[in-house]
């Protein structure tokens, strides 16, 4: 049964997440990246800066312009605009000695890190000690790593994981996911349907989110006086933040977020063994919609003061939400699936392209009970 309805109003709750829908699901590269103690980024001329500590020259990004950057523990490795990788910082175990050749994507986990080549094969180098860096043929169109584990995503969404396993989070997902990410000890992912959830050492849902990062370090067992916890940061349908763990975060409309972390000795740092010396301090730093960053979280070595007046890129595809609209009445066709097919509008985007007509997806409801349409397609006219 069809259910023909007309309204004005309530249109607008749809309009006005309408643009941030636009952008796909599907992986788009990292811009922005943080590891325990330090954050890179990808300026506006596709050059990169790096800010926070630089003990083992890993905020001392190299020369030429660049697509994707990754961070790990205390290195880094950006893809160039031309498709080669470049990687700096602390090499323990040859993580900052990539591999020849033209690759499309670029993840860096703890200590190792791995590249995509254009049919989807992988190569990874670094710490193997998890046999982490022992990759399957694939293909996958995107890559996740954690701190000794690494997953891809392959074509018809599902994710095959290798190396570290001991929390589960190199286990087999039964779901599908429009995009992955890895961080300590956990594998996470924004599943075809829109909910993002987390398996391993933390197992757990966190809603409708549209991009995810997940910190690379975590609390260590046992230590009696954690003040934090693994950290998950991600962006809502609106474009606003959403980092369950962290007590303050900004206001505003984001494009790109990224978490980090430490473990930090407080008392006696004689022996690791003294869980009552250790504490986790986490941050994470996000990309506004003009470009500027912010961090938020505990602000060792001023990893969570990024430079002053420096615009980054913005992910392929983002355009700021917009609550332009015609005030003309919208006419709506409602599926009792809750498909919505809206067949005369007019919503005009910042990027000036007319949309004519939508169908939508019912996708739940997020954490503050709003209802969440996923944009399945569009006419337009430029």
């Amino acid at each position: 049964m069809i259910v023909k309805t007309r309204f004005k109003w309530s249109i607008w709750l749809i309009f006005i997440a309408l643009s941030s829908l636009l952008i796909p699901s599907a992986y788009a590269g990292s811009i922005l990246s943080a590891g325990v103690d330090h954050v890179c980024g990808i300026k506006d001329d596709s050059t990169l800066i790096c800010w926070g500590d630089n003990s083992q020259n890993q905020a001392d990004p190299p020369d030429g312009t660049f697509k994707e950057v990754s961070a790990g523990f205390y290195f880094n490795c950006a893809l160039s605009t031309e498709g080669t990788i470049a990687c700096w910082g602390r090499d323990t175990s040859g993580e900052t000695s990539p591999p020849p050749g033209q690759f499309i994507q670029i993840e860096v986990g703890g200590n190792h890190a791995c590249a995509l080549a254009a049919d989807g094969a992988p190569i990874c180098w670094g710490a193997n000690e998890s046999s982490q860096v022992s990759y399957p043929p694939g293909p996958f169109q995107q890559l996740a790593l954690g701190d000794a584990h690494s997953c891809g995503l392959k074509a018809d969404g599902t994710v095959e994981c290798w190396g570290d396993g001991s929390k589960g989070q190199a286990n087999i997902a039964a779901d599908t996911f429009s995009s992955i990410t890895a961080g300590y000890q956990t594998t996470c992912g924004i599943k075809t349907d829109g909910v993002a959830i987390c398996w391993g050492k933390t197992e757990k849902s966190y809603g409708y989110l549209t991009q995810i990062d997940y910190g690379v370090v975590g609390p260590a067992e046992g230590h009696q006086h954690d003040t934090g916890s693994p950290i998950l940061c991600g962006l809502k349908a609106d474009q606003t933040l959403s980092c369950p763990s962290l007590e303050s975060v900004p206001s505003g409309v984001f494009s790109y977020v990224t978490a980090g972390g430490i473990n930090i000795c407080y008392d006696d740092c004689g022996s690791r063994a003294n869980t009552q010396s250790w504490r986790f301090d986490s941050f994470a730093c996000g990309i506004r919609e003009n470009g500027v960053v912010a961090c938020w979280g505990v602000n060792r070595n001023d990893r969570a003061t990024p430079p002053v007046g420096v615009a980054l890129k913005q992910p392929t595809g983002f355009t700021p939400p917009s609550n332009t609209c015609s005030t003309g009445e919208a006419i709506a066709d409602i599926g009792t699936d809750l498909s919505l097919h809206i067949n005369r509008m007019r919503y005009k985007t910042l990027t000036d392209t007319s949309i004519l007509w939508a169908d939508l997806v019912f996708g739940g409801q997020n954490e503050q009970g709003d209802l969440i349409w996923i944009l399945s397609n569009y006419g337009e006219v430029k």
